[in-house]
């Protein structure tokens, strides 16, 4: 194991990644169930569920067997991980219909982490392949629902620095897909699975 990786798998890295998550998602759930209080808008609770999902199995995720040392696929990774989590509410709705879009966004979100569940990664990462349940539509149903939740939270809850972080993440997103295929090509049980599932991020699009 490389020095760089010792480092990375280190309980001291683990122990500030998951604080500083934690800390993260306080401030995003206290600043969400503010907003609920005051508005009623219910979507913020299931968006809230779902980015607490998946800061739950960040922290109960299983040890990869082998994980990407690349310093830029670390910081996309990251920034990736937790510019959502910067997310704020809004009191009123610019397009009211949204709400149910974030609703139908974040309930596939809940899904997808549900399917994938402690296999969760951070960076491109090897664990055990998943293939059932939403994975048998999509390689990346997880990223598939963030680009749905995220682009129906921007437009019920308007703000430019919500639209500066919804476009960072997006694109943060697209590179996520790239660097996790490239890793997990690799492999010739995801190659397989790749065969049985073309799409990677959008049903019949991508």
């Amino acid at each position: 194991m490389s020095r760089i990786h010792e480092i990375i798998a280190s309980a001291r890295t683990q122990i500030f990644t998951g604080t500083f998550l934690a800390a993260l998602w306080v401030f995003f759930a206290i600043a969400h169930l503010v907003t609920f209080n005051l508005t009623g808008k219910a979507s913020l609770l299931v968006f809230s569920t779902a980015e607490t999902l998946i800061a739950v199995f960040f922290l109960l995720r299983t040890p990869p067997r082998t994980f990407t040392s690349s310093p830029h696929e670390w910081v996309v990774a990251v920034l990736g991980t937790f510019l959502p989590l910067l997310l704020r509410p809004t009191a009123d709705s610019p397009v009211p219909a949204a709400e149910w879009g974030l609703v139908v966004g974040s309930a596939m979100q809940i899904a997808g982490v549900l399917s994938l569940n402690r296999s969760l990664a951070l960076v491109p990462a090897l664990r055990e392949l998943k293939t059932a349940g939403m994975y048998r539509l999509v390689r990346h149903p997880i990223y598939f629902s963030y680009l749905i939740s995220f682009s129906f939270y921007l437009a019920a809850n308007y703000s430019p620095r919500n639209l500066l972080i919804v476009t960072a993440s997006l694109c943060l997103l697209l590179a996520r897909v790239y660097f996790e295929e490239r890793l997990l090509g690799q492999t010739a049980e995801y190659r397989a699975y790749q065969s049985r599932v073309r799409w990677r991020l959008i049903p019949f699009v991508f």
